[in-house]
């Protein structure tokens, strides 16, 4: 079998763990318990771990894939994110307020982009931010149900009439996954 030199301890490794991914960027064989700092965000974590990539913590990889289906990349979730200084931007409280999930929803309007077949994505540009499940799902979906003459919230009007990540689209900070999307300043994406 043929032997690697591992960059960093100068030993013999083979060429097939090479190959298979099994040594680290410094030469170091990688384990269920190897630790190393999540590529997203830099805290450490094991590199393998159920449900995510190597060497994603759990919160990197969901925004990953979320972000995927959203046409965003998740440092534009982060940048929506840090703009709502980490809280759902209708209730001002963290994902987790109603005690079922740790994670944020991506708002997103649902006249811009329309399920019309099975490929059905978002263009990214209609995302209006993050909320936590409870306003997504029930709080917001009310609201807009409601005739205009009745829509009395106000933190809900400022947030459809201004959302974080327009704010963050106008200022060209959002990069977007695929950079096909239509002019940020058409009537379809106001």
């Amino acid at each position: 079998m043929a032997e690697g030199i591992c960059a960093a301890g100068r030993s013999n490794v083979s060429a097939a763990r090479y190959r298979r991914g099994m040594v680290g960027g410094y030469g170091v064989p990688l384990t269920r318990d190897t630790l190393c700092d999540c590529k997203g965000c830099g805290v450490t974590i094991k590199y393998w771990g159920e449900g995510r990539r190597a060497g994603h913590c759990q919160s990197c990889s969901r925004l990953a894939r979320q972000g995927r289906r959203y046409n965003l990349t998740a440092g534009d979730l982060r940048a929506i994110l840090n703009l709502q200084g980490g809280v759902c931007a209708l209730c001002g409280q963290g994902p987790d307020c109603d005690g079922s999930s740790p994670h944020f929803n991506i708002d997103h309007d649902h006249e811009c982009c329309k399920p019309s077949d099975a490929a059905w994505s978002i263009c990214g540009a209609c995302v209006r931010g993050l909320l936590c499940r409870e306003c997504n799902a029930r709080g917001l979906a009310w609201y807009e149900s409601l005739p205009r003459g009745r829509r009395d919230w106000r933190r809900a009007n400022d947030y459809l009439a201004n959302p974080p990540a327009r704010r963050l689209r106008l200022a060209g900070t959002l990069k977007f996954c695929f950079g096909f999307l239509a002019d940020a300043g058409s009537a379809r994406h106001r």
